[in-house]
């Protein structure tokens, strides 16, 4: 492309972006409302204003510390009026082009200058000796050496050149009012003066809607065809006797849960089929899905097979093995667990009872699904925090025995609803009861004012015995060292928790460190585990009381509560601390404020659903496993059942896709396949 040398392709490749249609579908970040002239007296410190007036000259130099940063500034004349117009760091693109002496439109930030006038801090510039600007102009997140006007003319042309290739999945004869991609994304990307500015910045305007619509039409047909093929692929059926399974509920200390009894006689009743189960477990934290798995776990040996528990952390792994061993371990069924820590001959011993059949049962994390791994009768394999684990790890767990059924549980709070149009290929059980003797956890609101406050908290739990975690938003190094890992646990350590041990984890850390902080902090060595939501997923430690997490505001809901998860799980009573910080908006503080009122998994995802839609939850909850571009875009849940409902109305019509009226929908599903959708494994 012209324009386009060595070193800015390789920054747009950087980005995803390389051929014309990865250009058209970058969408803009933003716009900017270039329409209407700002008045006088809207001239205040902190309006965003478009001005017109006489530009002077413009004078730039380095930055005193910083020779990459240029320092610009002059005045803008309009009427008798004089505004100084700065940029702090000028971009590169306008280095040497500011057009001095001239007619301009300036949009900006007003700020107070300190003269005591008023100054426009980093504006964009207009030179009316090139016509009106653009009405609404994007403004795309692109790299600074390609620039905002360089990359909007790719655009252009990439719009032109791809106009005729561009198909969308939704069929024309059932599309309705629903605008066509390529006329959606000229919108998008070339806005018409009178389009709605709010519904474009909000990312609601009819040509993103259109988008998020046919991508969730394609996603949905595809689980639409994915239920079809489910229902006629072959599995292993569970005819053997109950015994163990039914000892096992008997003999339990406690009472199953309604909610538990009812997803046991659903897997059940799966498993006696003669067809592949794949159903997701949902739970919250503490409901009992593992003593759920366990049943299901049981039932394959006592029906002479084998059954895997695959965990995303070593840690977790072996709670699992723990508990099963304590719950299960007087049924006479032999369990194993398979880590990257289990190693020589105790290794070699599991392989070769894994590959006899002699294993009935094994816990692991990846290494259950390295190639040397063996299993004589896999008929069940169980995936916990399924989020954690990729598409092609849920289809390795599979080919280990190609009729196994599969099990995938979660904690993560989806609304019932939402999750019935996501999960449209699978079965869903829902635990929606907490067993008897669960210790409710107190949530308190803060602000960063009050942590003085929080801090004695914190220091009365540790000092009575108890553990905290203490979550922050930032790694060392990251935009605000003073909320980082490494600089809240120095200042814990020398002020308010001076004398206890306080340790780290974050993200950064290899799997080893995460484990022996986590090790560290479950058997007592740690008392204070300062982190970032790394722990959002973690393992029991009863002793843990309390929970901090700084910049609240910053997280969803669902987040919020998996965070809260973490406490809660001994005797003690229990307490989580948000505190919010103290630029946080009233809206925002609100939306914590629900957090007090909402004790389950349930009423906090109903909550999260009312206050930032089902593509805000769904966005933040996937981690690359749907390839879902544009579904953060939608607001409404009914837009997720209407194109659910449209998706299935087309399969019956044209089950196998082949006429030439779903040309689109066939090649934007093998799309999702090219880019690593196992539509048998969705979750």
């Amino acid at each position: 492309m012209a324009g386009i040398g060595p070193k800015r392709a390789a920054a747009l490749e950087a980005r995803g972006i390389v051929t014309a249609g990865d250009l058209v579908f970058h969408l803009p970040a933003r716009y900017q409302d270039w329409r209407e002239r700002t008045p006088a007296e809207d001239l205040r410190a902190g309006n965003i204003v478009v001005v017109e007036g006489d530009l002077g000259k413009i004078s730039e130099r380095p930055m005193r510390g910083s020779r990459w940063r240029r320092l610009a500034s002059g005045w803008l004349t309009v009427g008798e009026m004089r505004i100084r117009v700065v940029w702090f760091n000028l971009p590169a693109y306008m280095r040497g082009y500011l057009p001095g002496g001239e007619r301009v439109l300036v949009r900006g930030r007003v700020a107070a200058g300190l003269d005591g006038g008023i100054e426009i801090v980093q504006p964009d510039l207009h030179p009316l000796s090139d016509g009106e600007p653009k009405a609404i102009r994007p403004v795309y997140r692109v790299p600074s050496i390609v620039g905002q006007r360089l990359f909007a003319s790719l655009v252009a042309r990439a719009l032109v050149e791809t106009s005729s290739s561009i198909r969308g999945a939704i069929p024309d004869e059932v599309r309705g009012e629903v605008p066509a991609v390529r006329d959606a994304l000229s919108y998008i990307h070339d806005p018409p003066p009178d389009a709605d500015f709010d519904a474009l910045a909000s990312g609601e305007s009819r040509g993103h809607l259109a988008l998020a619509f046919d991508e969730l039409f394609a996603f949905e047909l595809a689980l639409s065809i994915e239920r079809i093929r489910s229902a006629r692929r072959a599995g292993m059926a569970f005819d053997g006797s109950g015994s163990l399974s039914t000892r096992m509920t008997d003999e339990m200390p406690f009472a199953l849960t309604g909610s538990q009894s009812r997803a046991i006689e659903e897997i059940g009743a799966d498993l006696a089929r003669p067809n592949q189960m794949n159903r997701m477990l949902m739970g919250d934290v503490g409901s009992g899905k593992t003593i759920v798995a366990f049943w299901a776990m049981i039932r394959a040996v006592e029906c002479g097979h084998q059954a895997a528990m695959m965990a995303p952390t070593e840690l977790l792994a072996e709670q699992h093995y723990r508990g099963f061993a304590r719950v299960c371990g007087r049924l006479g069924v032999k369990s194993a667990i398979l880590t990257g820590s289990v190693t020589g001959a105790a290794r070699r011993a599991t392989l070769r009872g894994l590959a006899s059949g002699e294993i009935g049962v094994v816990f692991g994390t990846h290494a259950l699904i390295q190639e040397r791994v063996r299993m004589r009768g896999l008929a069940l394999g169980v995936i916990d925090e399924q989020h954690r684990f990729g598409v092609f790890d849920r289809a390795k767990m599979k080919a280990l025995g190609p009729k196994a059924n599969l099990l995938m549980m979660t904690a993560t709070p989806i609304p019932r609803s939402l999750a019935m149009s996501l999960f449209a290929n699978l079965d869903v059980s829902f635990l929606d009861e907490l067993p008897a003797g669960r210790t409710p956890i107190a949530t308190e609101i803060h602000t960063e004012d009050d942590i003085a406050r929080v801090h004695e908290e914190l220091r009365a739990e540790i000092d009575g015995g108890g553990r905290a975690y203490y979550v922050v938003p930032f790694i060392e190094g990251d935009e605000d060292e003073a909320k980082s890992v490494s600089a809240t646990a120095a200042r814990l350590k020398k002020g308010a928790l001076h004398g206890a041990r306080i340790g780290t984890m974050h993200g950064r850390m290899v799997t080893s460190e995460k484990d022996r902080a986590m090790r560290e902090f479950r058997d007592g060595a740690i008392d204070v585990l300062v982190c970032t939501t790394v722990v959002e997923v973690g393992i029991d430690v009863p002793e843990a009381t309390i929970i901090v997490v700084v910049a609240a505001q910053r997280y969803g809901l669902a987040q919020l509560h998996q965070l809260r998860g973490r406490v809660g799980r001994g005797e003690k009573p229990s307490r989580c601390c948000l505190v919010a910080s103290s630029d946080a908006d009233e809206p925002a503080l609100e939306r914590l404020a629900v957090m007090r009122e909402s004790m389950t998994g349930a009423e906090v995802a109903e909550a999260d659903l009312r206050l930032r839609g089902p593509g805000d939850l769904l966005g933040a909850r996937q981690t690359g496993a749907l390839p879902l571009r544009f579904v953060h875009l939608i607001r409404d849940h009914r837009t997720i059942e209407r194109a659910r409902k449209l998706a299935d109305d087309w399969i019956r019509r044209d089950p196998s896709l082949a006429s030439r009226e779903s040309e689109g929908a066939r090649a934007a599903v093998r799309k999702m396949l090219a880019l690593g959708f196992s539509l048998g494994d969705v979750g």
